[in-house]
């Protein structure tokens, strides 16, 4: 910048009444959209979500990737002072260390042409735990559910050498399904930084002080992840009983509970838990602990507590499975409900694209597979399309959107990694297990008979052909409309449901046991067979015809192959066990 630039100009006047004491984050004007968009050409500036003392955050769509993404501004008076913007810069740098399904993911950072200081996040459709907190005290199983979530992420933060220091319900983000982000790491002390206290330099508390371990006032303390675990303590009172632990606090009486929060609330950071994990293992098995204390001591007061719970199996001593009630809500926020097959739970939306991705995380797994030709001619003979892998597919695919270009051994895959991740986090029992649904019980969740035959006259949406409202996500105008390449597919004529290739999983009415996209959306992997050969179900969507998104139909292809409308729908099979493990 040159001295003759207004920009110059506005910088060092706004450095000057910084300086001063004059200017205040509080008098800060969020930019409207329109101000924005020239300076942010690369996306759409949609909306302003809300500010607060830090800054402001505008719901946006990446227009490269066509998805959405949420843009945090600082403001332009604190973007100047250089304790505030180092602020900034530490929460991009840390965020872009860290790759977690529960940690909000950076996707870009830079100062915009007018000063401002920008951060281009992952968009979270929620709200925070604080909006939450709002309408009181959280049900046991919630709570305990989001603290679990909080410590997976602190724990992955924590051995990449990540301490947050700001751990407090603000700064949880709930998205719709209730699956938690961690946000906001301004605060955070990265692996190589000399220590630093939550103090400025003129004595002012950084972070909310209920919330701040006592070490982080003092300014010759170690800060270290215990300091993350005092905060989850506070969080975790706060979710229980909607209020603060202050001075000497009201006991929960939970007795297992209470002592996982009477640890982590140690003055002294050697009295806490010693890591995160440790906090998690025994916050897993509190809810254990605290169902057998109520059956010995037989406290029918806390009968509607115990009522929470009920979703744990019932095995009856006549049978090895058993119906295991609805719902239940897995670690990467999928839910399950019976759907014919007794001891069997069928996921309410296929496998999504975010599920996937934290699992090749998780396994450290390559993001691309070998370019794969894909024949699917959908009306036009011939047709072919090179696909890389999962994403890449061909068109843009958002979190939300069913996993498409997996083979049937990748997806069986998917499901054991997700066993054996929540029987060690002790989710399910030892004995159940994530799989892929056999034909006899897609078609039971479909409605049909187990042995159901095509063609059988009905379809997702009733029995009559061609659908007359969006019912779905099939091969419809959308398609032609969104290339000239599909200019000859055959699509239902007139037909028009709002998505040209796949659509957000939940998009479409569910069906009456709350499934959705049974039809359409993407095929479905089934395994019933060792055979090379397998069945897929449910049509796709770029489907059309009749016969093929006619309920009972099944399409065999090779395990192995990889097609872009081809996905898969997770169940949950639940077996008789001493100590079933709580949701």
């Amino acid at each position: 910048m040159t001295e003759s630039d207004p920009r110059a100009a506005r910088v060092r006047s706004a450095f000057e009444t910084a300086l001063s004491g004059g200017g205040s984050a509080g008098a800060w004007v969020p930019p409207e959209p329109a101000v924005l968009a020239p300076l942010f050409p690369a996306y759409e500036i949609e909306a302003l979500l809300g500010r607060g003392g830090m800054g402001a955050v505008y719901r946006a769509r990446q227009r490269s990737l066509d998805r959405l993404v949420a843009i945090k501004l600082l403001p332009f008076e604190l973007g100047v002072r250089e304790d505030f913007a180092e602020r900034f810069r530490r929460e991009a740098t840390a965020l872009a260390r860290l790759s977690h399904p529960h940690l909000v993911a950076v996707h870009d950072f830079g100062q915009a042409d007018d000063g401002h200081y920008f951060m281009v996040m992952e968009y979270v459709d929620g709200s925070d735990l604080a909006a939450r907190l709002r309408a009181g005290p959280l049900p046991h199983a919630e709570a305990v559910a989001v603290v679990r979530q909080v410590c997976d992420a602190l724990e992955y933060a924590h051995a990449q050498g990540v301490v947050h220091r700001d751990i407090k319900p603000g700064n949880v983000l709930l998205d719709a399904t209730g699956r938690v982000k961690v946000a906001d790491f301004g605060l955070a002390q990265l692996a190589g930084d000399a220590p630093r206290t939550a103090l400025t330099v003129t004595g002012a508390l950084l972070g909310t002080p209920e919330y701040v371990a006592p070490e982080q006032t003092q300014p010759a303390a170690v800060v270290d992840q215990r300091a993350d675990i005092f905060s989850v303590g506070v969080m975790l009172y706060e979710l229980l009983t909607g209020q603060l632990p202050r001075g000497v606090f009201r006991p929960l009486p939970e007795r297992a509970l209470n002592r996982v929060v009477t640890r982590a609330l140690q003055s002294d950071p050697a009295l806490r838990y010693p890591t995160v994990r440790a906090l998690r293992a025994e916050l897993c098995e509190a809810p254990r602990s605290r169902r057998g204390w109520v059956a010995a001591a037989a406290l029918v007061a806390l009968g509607a507590t115990a009522a929470a719970w009920h979703w744990w199996p019932k095995p009856p001593a006549t049978s090895a499975l058993v119906q295991a009630p609805a719902p239940f809500i897995n670690s990467l926020g999928l839910r399950f409900v019976p759907a014919g097959t007794p001891g069997v739970l069928f996921c309410t939306t296929e496998t999504r694209v975010r599920d996937y991705a934290a699992y090749t995380t998780a396994r450290s797994l390559p993001t691309f597979a070998a370019p794969t030709w894909v024949n699917y001619t959908g009306g036009e003979p011939g047709w072919q399309r090179e696909m890389a892998s999962w994403k890449e597919p061909g068109f843009a695919q958002a979190d939300t959107h069913p996993v498409v270009g997996l083979t049937q051994t990748e997806a069986l895959d998917f499901c054991s990694w997700l066993t054996a991740h929540e029987r060690a986090a002790g989710r399910i029992g030892p004995q159940d297990h994530y799989r892929l649904p056999g034909n006899a019980e897609w078609s039971l969740a479909a409605g049909l008979k187990a042995d159901a035959q095509f063609p059988s006259g009905l379809y997702p949406w009733g029995g009559d052909f061609p659908p007359t409202t969006p019912a779905g996500n099939y091969a419809s105008e959308d398609l032609r409309a969104a290339h000239e390449r599909y200019v000859r597919f055959a699509v239902v004529a007139g037909y028009r449901d709002g998505h040209a290739f796949t659509a957000p999983v939940g998009s479409y009415a569910a069906d009456a046991r709350g499934l959705h996209d049974l039809g359409g959306n993407v095929w479905e992997w089934t395994d019933d067979s060792a055979s090379p050969r397998t069945v897929l179900r449910g049509g796709g969507w770029g489907d059309a015809r009749a016969d093929k998104l006619d309920l009972a139909t099944r399409v065999a292809h090779d395990r192995e192959l990889r097609c872009y409308s081809f996905g898969f729908r997770l169940v949950l099979e639940r077996k008789k066990s001493a100590t079933p493990a709580p949701p």
